[in-house]
């Protein structure tokens, strides 16, 4: 078995927001081809239609809300976990150490 594209993901995160294949496709800077490519990809990973047609945008499939919540948390989670980490400010660094010692040491 392929190891899954982890970019679908993302993808389907703004698909979802956007409801539209274009705007999706602006959002991530692709164009709507692609961006229709990734949908068709994701649908085929899922075995579900994910974003349906519904007047002049997408509506989410019920499988599609189920998998929402989670996408939109694992992308925030990934995109935090990219993020440089801060800076230790050692002028603002409090600590407490405790020495002990013995006698015969």
């Amino acid at each position: 078995m392929s190891r899954p594209d982890l970019n679908l993901l993302v993808t389907l995160d703004v698909l979802l927001a956007e409801g539209s294949v274009a705007r999706a496709a602006r959002r991530l800077k692709l164009s709507p081809s692609a961006m229709s490519r990734a949908l068709a990809r994701l649908r085929e990973a899922t075995g579900d239609p994910l974003l349906v047609r519904a007047g002049r945008g997408l509506v989410p499939t019920p499988r599609a809300a189920e998998l929402g919540a989670e996408v939109g948390r694992l992308v925030k989670e990934a995109e935090a976990m990219l993020r440089p980490a801060e800076r230790l400010d050692l002028a603002r660094l409090n600590r407490r150490f405790t020495l002990r010692h013995s006698d015969g040491f």
